[in-house]
Formats: structure tokens, C-alpha cells, sequence
């Protein structure tokens, strides 16, 4: 039996998870409430994580320092049975942070919030919804992102997929 995609929400008022749960209907969902980068743990494992999802509170430092926290969680796998001792020496303390691999980081801002939406963009967030979100909305920010995730949509090698296309040619014979 294959196993349900998961996703986190991070302070999702009611009508922003009745919009996840139609665009995500056989995904699990696990709500977070009163979240702080400063409240996680230093070492806190979301485990298989396919979608993370934070709404923008009041104060936008405070939200861009989850959103970072998320970003850079250094032991964040999408495969949580992973043996710990093997995590352990993977790099990613706060003084050499790594970008996180896989799930997507969504944040949901209230209308005329530009600024946060740049900075979040800046610091690292994968895309933004304004406020209130709608069920589309969450299945094509998705798809977008799965579909610049792919191998060879990245110039140089610089920020290669994180996916394999099994499909891909590499043009070599055989």
C-alpha cells in the first residue's frame, strides 16, 4: 500500500485547511499551532514531510525566522525511518546551514503584504498565496514546483533538481 504524502501547517486558521484539505483530499494533514523558530527545537525533525505550510502572523520578523528555520531545519528527511546515527554527521548546525531537500514551503500572507512577500521570497520560501487561499490555487503552486524540480530545468548545475528522471537521456550510447 503506498504511503499517504504528508504536509505540515504552521498556524492555519480554519478556513485556509478546509482550502488544503480539498486541494491535498488524500494527503495527511498535521496542524502546528503557536510555532516559533525559537520554540522548535534545534534539531527538530518534521520527518516525512511532503508540503510545509506556514500562515503569516502579525510579526513579520517572527514569521520570516520560522519560514529560515523551515528552510535550513538540518535534519529534515523525507524518509523519517532513517537511521539517526547516519544524520549525524551531515552537515547543517546553524553555523553551516543546508537547505532543507524536498517538501516545498508554502506561505499563506494577507492581502497588500508585498514586502513580506519579497523577503519570504528572499530568504528562501517556494512560493506564496495571498490570503484566503482557494484549493486550485494550493494544486497549481504544487505543480509548479514539481515541475521546475525536474533534471535540466536548472542552468549550470548550480541548483540541481533533487529528483531523479529516471526517463532522462544523458546521450551517452548503450
Amino acid at each position: 500500500m503506498p504511503q499517504r504524502l504528508r504536509a505540515i501547517g504552521f498556524d492555519l486558521e480554519p478556513a485556509s485547511l478546509t482550502s488544503l484539505r480539498q486541494a491535498l483530499p488524500e494527503w495527511e494533514i498535521e496542524l502546528i499551532q503557536g510555532a516559533k523558530a525559537s520554540s522548535l527545537t534545534h534539531n527538530w525533525n518534521p520527518g516525512a514531510a511532503d508540503l510545509l505550510v506556514v500562515k503569516a502572523g502579525e510579526d513579520v520578523a517572527e514569521t520570516l525566522a520560522l519560514c529560515r528555520f523551515l528552510i535550513f531545519c538540518n535534519d529534515f528527511s523525507t524518509d523519517s525511518r532513517e537511521d539517526e546515527a547516519q544524520t549525524m554527521g551531515r552537515p547543517g548546525s546553524r553555523q553551516n546551514p543546508v537547505r532543507r531537500a524536498n517538501a516545498p514551503l508554502l506561505l499563506l500572507v494577507p492581502k497588500w503584504e508585498e514586502a513580506l512577500v519579497r523577503a519570504a521570497l528572499e530568504a528562501g520560501v517556494d512560493s506564496c498565496l495571498v490570503l484566503p487561499i482557494h484549493a486550485k490555487e494550493v494544486t497549481s503552486m504544487i505543480a509548479r514546483v514539481q515541475y521546475y524540480n525536474q533534471p535540466g530545468r536548472h542552468t549550470l548545475n548550480l541548483d540541481p533538481a533533487q529528483i531523479e528522471d529516471r526517463w532522462r537521456d544523458d546521450g551517452g550510447q548503450g
